[in-house]
């Protein structure tokens, strides 16, 4: 359920951007561009994601870890980085926390260990 809604977030962030870039007038055009594209890819992938937990495929344990552990970065940065925001920055690492703690609980595990 978490990863679900971290997919939703995403999803949601990604048509928030889009609608930015078409509506208001960017600095920088290129990086406008750049940005969106790369939330969309990372939107595809956690549904990707959130498909392959539900399905019970073995290959989302890792890649559910790889995203949990880069968002815990992000939070990490958003605490301490140019323009801190501890705000957003402790809720970021409290779902990378909890995402880390289910993906690697036994229950999770051997769910996604069965075999089709």
């Amino acid at each position: 359920m978490l990863l679900a809604g971290q997919t939703a977030l995403l999803i949601g962030l990604t048509a928030f951007l889009v609608i930015e870039l078409l509506l208001a007038e960017a600095q920088f055009p290129p990086t406008a561009i750049a940005l969106t594209v790369l939330v969309l890819l990372i939107a595809v992938w956690l549904v990707a994601m959130t498909v392959g937990v539900h399905r019970g495929r073995a290959w989302t344990r890792g890649s559910v870890l790889t995203y949990q552990f880069l968002q815990l970065a992000i939070g990490v940065g958003s605490i301490q980085g140019f323009t801190p925001r501890p705000d957003i920055g402790w809720w970021v690492i409290g779902t990378a926390v909890l995402g880390l703690i289910l993906i690697l609980s036994t229950p999770v595990t051997r769910y996604l260990d069965q075999r089709d």
